[in-house]
């Protein structure tokens, strides 16, 4: 009799307080949708940097018009004028979508 209530307080304590208790399982069980979640995210990052090399690799459009973007290059008789972004103006008459997706 005294052993089986020593088991039970035994099994107890460690169903609510030990490393091995519920708590913790709930825990563990966050942090895998977490990780989950991580890894969906991360996966669909790397489909679309696949995609983009892809596109590197066999579309001279692409190409030229990934470098004419990002690196400002401009053909011959073109001229690029370049506005810098005033990022102080909060005003919804004034806010375009681009800076509402920059902030």
């Amino acid at each position: 009799m005294c052993f089986a209530l020593l088991l039970n307080l035994t099994l107890g304590y460690r169903l609510l307080f030990s490393e091995q208790s519920i708590f913790a399982w709930q825990g563990v069980k966050e942090h895998y949708a977490k990780m989950q979640q991580e890894l969906i995210d991360i996966q669909k990052k790397q489909a679309e940097l696949s995609q983009e090399i892809k596109l590197l690799q066999t579309d001279k459009d692409y190409i030229e018009r990934s470098i004419r973007e990002r690196l400002n290059y401009v053909r011959e008789n073109e001229v690029l004028y370049v506005f810098e972004r005033k990022n102080n103006v909060h005003s919804m008459w004034t806010e375009t979508e681009e800076d509402n997706q920059a902030n």
